[in-house]
């Protein structure tokens, strides 16, 4: 008896599972043929029993996909896959799930479809000169689709307004649903094109909308070839964005840049694959499971989504799709991971506050744990006022605590577990022994000279011992020769062969002519020295990242100063060769350099007893890779000197001048130049 309960009991329920079944489905897809049209199109035709079913597609351009779902309608084809192969179409794939059938066609490309709708069977019309329109709605009470379809669609009015943001919305009222929209243009001219679609006589009139303070100027209405278009002229470059709600059809026209924006706050950038959408009175759920199958996110809405949408979204990246159903019905998503919650806004901004107060109870409410971390390479003080928040937002719940063991550098934590869990991952980031950079400095100074002489002596001396230089030829340095003299044994006697004078480098070659008892000198003068020479610094220091370093080299100079009750002290100035580096080492290992380099001397000058120092000193800021050698500047000092030696009156005689006069040249360039190579020195310690 038991046993006969239980299969009557079976028994009922299959066959109220298949009524249920029957009213859910009240079509079923028995055929599908393939016609290859030519000149890349394709005719699918579709044969129902049961009534042809309401059809809603939508497209997909990354992958190319076009996707039709039927309605109540079950599949009473052989196989869930057909391998196609003809005018830009691969395959079709057969989809059955919750009393609806699903087509996917794989394409080559994005192309446009048809759907023409017959008594008991509908034809897609793809590739070719198909134009992506919206599937019709199925006809009510037994009325044949084709007598339904031949009312032309009527626009009944026509309205401007001023949007968000500036943004230009041209509203169309239409005599029904499912009318489709076609945008073409860009820039500062877009056309909107509704085939098939009937503008009374009365309502083309130019519509000069330039006071609305919108970047839309004019909009021009005009017949095309089967429907009506409108042509947009605005004065900045637009991006159209067409929307459907019920029979108001609306085409919004942003500035560039801006179509892409949220309710509030900063404007997000949209990078979902592009995807067409045309559906007419879908249920929102609909929608939302078909952007979760395009996204590959898992969604979940909540009892709250409700109510119906019509979209028109033409080639639009599938989150802004999202982000427009949702603004439009007032809902709200949280994502977590690869799942995103829909509610809407109030339900999910109440249910977020419920979940950080029931955190904020267990918090309070959790036993407090102690635990002791020795710090290896940061100093415990530190890592304790970072964990209190002594520099922004600590990390210590409110009834934590931090103490620090200075003598073993160790942080004793009192705090939930979850907060310790946390507070230990953070430290195990910060105690990291730091990373050290080398920097090596070298300090060139270059000196480059050169001597020229060139002039004629003359001299006359007597046996007697006095002598007469007119030009000075003693020691090669004239400006230092007494005009007469008794003595003539500072002079090397007087004027004759002097080649290599210790004293003076300079050479000249004489020649004399003795008569009676005169005797007349001359001296010939012809010079050139050069002499170069090379200084070197090159200091080099050790130093931890962002962590500043200075070495210096030299000496410091004593020096008397008086003070103001009379007594003297000694003070000390600094000459010396000097660097002062902080490194700071880039994520990509680089480094930025703040440098300052000196190099001192001492000078001869000296005011009031102080001496004076020579500086060269170069701060500055540099980034440089790893091991790169940069040249920071350079100092060039140049000296030219020229001086004239003459006898008076007599050097000044045109031609015959030359004679009695020379000149000394003389030309020295000194050139300081600073060369920087840092390098990272790798450790394996910092590895933890």
């Amino acid at each position: 008896m038991a046993l006969r309960r239980h299969l009557a009991a079976l028994i009922a329920t299959l066959i109220l599972w298949g009524v249920a079944c029957s009213a859910l489905a009240a079509s079923t897809l028995t055929a599908m043929t393939f016609t290859d049209q030519g000149a890349g199109r394709l005719d699918v035709g579709l044969d129902f029993v049961g009534g042809v079913p309401e059809v809603r597609g939508y497209r997909t351009d990354s992958p190319p996909r076009l996707a039709l779902d039927l309605l109540q309608t079950q599949s009473a084809l052989s196989q869930s896959s057909f391998a196609i192969g003809s005018a830009g179409v691969s395959g079709v794939r057969v989809l059955v799930a919750g009393g609806r059938t699903r087509l996917v066609f794989e394409l080559d490309s994005t192309t446009g479809y048809r759907l023409e709708r017959l008594s008991d069977r509908v034809v897609v019309h793809l590739g070719g000169d198909a134009d992506a329109s919206p599937p019709a709605s199925p006809p009510a009470g037994g009325v044949d689709a084709a007598t339904t379809l031949s009312a032309e669609p009527r626009v009944t009015a026509i309205d401007f307004r001023r949007g968000a943001d500036g943004a230009g919305q041209l509203q169309l009222e239409l005599d029904r649903v499912g009318v489709a929209a076609e945008v073409s243009g860009q820039g500062r001219q877009v056309s909107v094109t509704l085939p098939g679609v009937v503008l009374p006589d009365e309502q083309y009139q130019t519509l000069d909308v330039g006071d609305f303070g919108t970047s839309v100027q004019r909009i021009v209405p005009r017949r095309s070839a089967g429907g009506v278009t409108f042509d947009i002229s605005a004065s900045d470059a637009v991006e159209p964005l067409v929307t459907q709600s019920g029979r108001r059809l609306t085409i919004e026209l942003a500035a560039a840049g801006t179509i892409e924006r949220p309710e509030a706050g900063e404007r997000p950038s949209y990078t979902g694959h592009r995807i067409t959408l045309n559906f007419q009175d879908i249920p929102v759920r609909d929608v939302l499971s078909i952007i979760a199958e395009e996204s590959g996110l898992n969604v979940v809405a909540s009892d709250g989504v409700q109510g119906n949408v019509t979209l028109n979204l033409t080639d639009v990246p599938w989150d802004q799709a999202l982000d427009l159903v949702l603004r439009n019905h007032g809902l709200s998503a949280r994502r977590e991971g690869n799942v995103m919650m829909v509610a809407p806004t109030g339900e999910l901004a109440s249910l977020q506050r419920q979940t950080l107060e029931t955190r904020e109870q267990s918090e309070q409410l959790a036993p407090l744990s102690t635990e002791f971390l020795q710090i290896r390479y940061a100093k415990a003080d530190s890592l304790a006022a970072l964990l209190r928040g002594g520099e922004g937002v600590g990390m210590m719940s409110e009834r934590g605590r931090v103490t620090v063991d200075p003598r073993t550098n160790t942080l004793i934590l009192q705090d939930t577990r979850d907060q310790l869990d946390a507070i230990r991952r953070t430290i195990d980031h910060l105690d990291v022994p730091v990373r050290q950079v080398q920097i090596e400095a070298r300090i060139v100074i270059a000196r480059d000279s050169a001597t020229h002489e060139l002039g004629v002596n003359w001299g006359l001396s007597s046996p007697r011992g006095r002598h007469f230089d007119l030009s000075g030829a003693a020691d090669g340095n004239p400006s230092t020769v007494p005009t007469t003299s008794d003595d003539p044994a500072p002079y090397g006697g007087g004027l004759a062969v002097d080649l290599g004078n210790a004293t003076n480098p300079a050479s000249a070659f004489s020649f004399g002519y003795l008569s009676g008892d005169v005797l007349i000198d001359l001296e010939l003068r012809a010079l050139e020295s050069e002499g170069k020479s090379q200084t070197i610094s090159q200091p080099k220091v050790i130093t931890a990242n962002q962590r500043t370093a200075v070495i210096k080299q030299g000496q410091e100079v004593p020096y008397q100063e008086a003070s103001s009750s009379g007594a003297t002290t000694t003070e000390f100035k600094e000459a010396v060769l000097s660097l002062e580096v902080t490194p700071q080492i880039t994520p990509d290992d680089r480094i930025i350099m703040d440098l300052r380099i000196n190099n001192d001397d001492i000078s001869d000058t000296r005011f009031d007893g102080a001496p004076a120092i020579d500086t060269n000193e170069i701060q500055t800021q540099v980034l440089v890779d790893n091991g790169e050698t940069v040249v920071l500047g350079g100092i060039l000092t140049s000296e030219q000197l020229r001086t004239l030696f003459k006898t008076p009156f007599l050097g000044d005689i045109p031609v015959l001048g030359n004679l009695f006069r020379y000149t000394q040249e003389s030309n020295e360039k000194v050139e300081l130049l600073v060369f920087i190579t840092p390098k990272i020195i790798e450790d394996g310690l910092a590895i933890r």
